[in-house]
């Protein structure tokens, strides 16, 4: 795991500078060393966390012919399995490092052998006779890459800060990113925060040849699924797919919730790794929906006999939030806590598992559940529900802020049978003419951004027969690419620490996203399937336990945190020289008395103090204060 950065092109005056600039901006992803190659048209640079083969996988790294070169961040899982076949082929190795098996697999086939690695990567490939680049991202966007054109020239980095070393690069604010982040509280799609700077977007490659590039799908559609898999079949890819990502030459551990996905990922790495279960530590930080998230924690780590790392949550965020924001490039909401649990896992460990995608693939979050009991009784009482919901909602919207969230859940029956647009307002997506005059101040309002649900509808596609199902898709494309493995991947990162994410493992999520919605939440139970999947490994005590969100109780920390921070950061004279928001629309909430009923307020609040946070770093280049 890594950080890496470069530009192709034909001016490369002052290229050895230039690129040890970028990589000073990103060596908190590579502690362990750093290394760069300039040739005629091609810079490279690599910052290394050492994981595997610590001696020999120094970057960047070239074929013995010196034609192809490579600046790879990741992990290739199955990196023997190939290195295997390619000695077959009689390609000899010079290093024991997955960085070489993936170089000698380009040189070997070509983009084809990206179907065969199964892990997380972001690389840049130059191979220095054609005079051609290519930048690649997995499958499921694990590893960002970033990359903005200049003048036929490419740039691109692992962050974005790495790109901004460019003095030609603008640092300017992107109106139309900002105005989907205040929608979704995360930017989807390729852009950013910043304009002309894009993701490549998952599972594509970049191609820049002679002044001119191109972005295309690398993956090959994978065979359709002729039957329904079974649960030993289930059970056998998921165990496959943790025991991959138990490989590591460092120390290794994982993170542990209250929930069934952290507690599956320890059960699993206890009975398929060589060490014993007071080497395998776990880490926990103390909140949650539940109160009871810490000592739950503690519970299962009792369970299995493991070390179990705990830390309060500083609440007092002011001298952490720009350096929180540095790191992620974008105003985030519910990130300090990932900081802080990588933090903790890093002084133990450089390598941790999690359960990201666990609710996405075995449809585990409350939405599912709404949008699979709408879709169950929309065409029986379909009627009822238009009119409880056209008539209710003028109603509750004009009963002040208290009662909006209830208007909003009566707009989505309104909506009916919508279900991407129920979707969309669930997901609190509530852009209208109303709602932007109260919210948007001058700037945003001339700028006229497109309705956030265009973006939605587009990628939505005709998929009303199954909304669950759908949702889950958008989101794998989507939410879980921008928001939580953005964060997952800056903010362990920004520590030194690699994050694994095995619920992403490519076979596990194919064959579980060819079995039904239905039959995935049987009954209409979130994780039905995969209760009765783990059921072997887990004691019922924390099958049964309720769901917990990995959140911040923003409403009882409103007075103490949220409070102080819009007063110093969302002034009126701040906001009306900037233009962004609204300052009545601040001022309401923060007179109004703090309750769970204003999630959606605080939210919205904590947005606009990080985008006032994100122009004094990133447009006005103010000093970054350390961690404390």
């Amino acid at each position: 795991m890594c950080g890496i950065a470069g530009f192709w092109g034909y001016n490369m005056a002052g290229a050895e500078a230039l690129i040890h600039r970028m990589l000073d901006t990103i060596s908190h992803r590579g502690p362990d060393g750093r290394g760069t190659t300039c040739l005629d048209h091609a810079c490279l640079g690599h910052v290394r966390l050492s994981i595997i083969d610590i001696e020999g996988g120094r970057q960047p790294m070239c074929t013995s012919d010196k034609r192809y070169w490579i600046t790879y961040n990741g992990e290739l899982y199955n990196y023997q399995e190939i290195r295997t076949e390619l000695r077959q082929d009689g390609f000899s190795f010079q290093t024991n490092s997955d960085t070489e098996v993936v170089l000698q697999a380009f040189q070997h086939l070509g983009s084809t052998c990206l179907n065969k690695f199964r892990g997380m990567f972001a690389m840049a490939v130059w191979d220095d006779q054609k005079k051609e680049g290519f930048l690649i991202r997995d499958r499921f966007g694990i590893k960002p890459l970033f990359y903005t054109i200049l003048h036929n020239q490419i740039i691109f980095g692992s962050e974005i800060k790495a790109i901004l070393t460019f003095p030609q690069v603008n640092r300017f604010l992107d109106l139309d990113a900002l105005h989907l982040l205040m929608n979704y509280r995360y930017i989807p799609g390729v852009g950013t925060m910043f304009k002309n700077i894009k993701h490549l977007p998952p599972g594509h490659l970049l191609r820049w040849h002679d002044g001119y590039f191109s972005v295309q799908e690398w993956i090959s559609k994978p065979a359709i699924q002729t039957s329904k898999p079974s649960i030993d079949e289930i059970k056998t890819t998921l165990q496959t797919a943790i025991k991959r990502q138990l490989v590591s030459d460092v120390p290794l551990g994982s993170y542990l919730s209250a929930g069934i996905d952290s507690s599956t990922i320890l059960a699993l790495s206890l009975k398929h790794s060589t060490k014993s279960s007071n080497e395998f530590p776990t880490f926990t930080i103390k909140t949650g929906d539940s109160p009871l998230e810490a000592v739950n924690a503690t519970e299962t780590a009792h369970f299995f006999g493991v070390p179990n790392f705990q830390a309060d949550v500083d609440t007092n965020l002011d001298n952490q939030l720009a350096r929180l924001i540095w790191h992620l490039e974008v105003p985030k909401v519910n990130a300090y806590q990932s900081a802080l649990v990588a933090n903790l896992a890093r002084k133990q460990v450089k390598v941790a598992l999690t359960g990201v995608g666990g609710d996405e693939i075995f449809l585990g979050y409350n939405i599912h559940r709404y949008l699979d009991r709408l879709h169950a009784i929309n065409k029986k009482i379909q009627p009822i529900l238009l009119a409880c919901g056209k008539l209710s909602q003028p109603l509750l919207s004009h009963m002040g802020l208290y009662f909006e969230e209830y208007a909003r859940g009566c707009q989505a029956l309104s909506a009916l049978p919508d279900f991407c647009r129920i979707y969309g307002i669930i997901r609190n997506i509530w852009d209208s003419p109303d709602n932007r005059a109260r919210i948007y101040g001058p700037r945003m309002l001339e700028h006229n951004p497109d309705n956030a649900f265009l973006f939605l509808n587009k990628e939505w596609g005709n998929n009303d027969s199954d909304p669950v199902a759908a949702c889950a898709e958008f989101e794998i494309r989507n939410k879980m690419v921008n928001d939580l493995l953005l964060q997952e991947d800056r903010l362990s990162m920004a520590f030194g620490l690699e994050v694994r994410v095995p619920f992403l493992d490519e076979d596990l999520v194919h064959l579980v996203s060819s079995i039904s919605s239905r039959d995935r939440m049987p009954q209409g139970n979130p994780k039905g399937l995969m209760k009765t999947i783990v059921s072997e490994w887990l004691p019922n005590n924390i099958l049964n336990r309720p769901k917990s969100g990995f959140q911040l109780p923003i409403h009882n920390i409103f007075e103490t945190h949220l409070k102080p921070l819009a007063i110093k950061y969302l002034s009126r004279n701040r906001l009306e020289k900037n233009g962004l928001f609204n300052y009545n629309f601040v001022a309401s909430i923060l007179k109004a008395k703090p309750n769970y009923r204003l999630r959606w307020h605080y939210f919205l609040l904590y947005l606009m103090i990080g985008t006032s946070i994100w122009i004094d770093i990133f447009e006005k280049n103010e000093p970054i204060p350390p961690w404390k």
